[in-house]
């Protein structure tokens, strides 16, 4: 099994990614990808946080566990753009929080995140 939609203390998690990593595989998973939430303030330092630790730890604990993020309450227009940048720094998985009607998410989001080659449309 992979779960490729978690979230560590980077954004709205409890745990650190080790731990995160750890319990997944501990339940049987097979892989996981740790998308964040992230807006531009906190994407660069999202995706460096992570890359020592998906790089070297997945081998040691027999996990596959991808680098990702998940691009959060971005106004529409900077999506594709966000999308863009968050695969140049290194993401392997690029997640959209999509518009729901249990949070404020701006309308124009999902269309923005298709077009913009989004891997992941999250929550419509």
């Amino acid at each position: 099994m992979f779960d490729l939609h978690t979230h560590s203390i980077f954004s709205d998690g409890v745990l650190i990614p080790a731990e995160l990593a750890r319990r997944a595989r501990t339940a049987g998973y097979r892989g996981i990808a740790i998308t964040d939430h992230v807006d531009a303030s906190t994407m660069g330092m999202v995706i460096d946080g992570l890359k020592k630790m998906t790089r070297q730890y997945g081998p040691l604990m027999d996990l596959d566990i991808l680098l990702g993020v998940e691009i959060t309450h971005v106004p529409p227009g900077l999506i594709p753009d966000m999308i863009q940048e968050a695969r140049a720094l290194g993401a392997q998985l690029v997640v959209v929080h999509g518009e729901t009607i249990v949070e404020p998410v701006a309308t124009g989001t999902n269309l923005a995140a298709i077009e913009g080659g989004c891997d992941v449309l999250a929550h419509p």
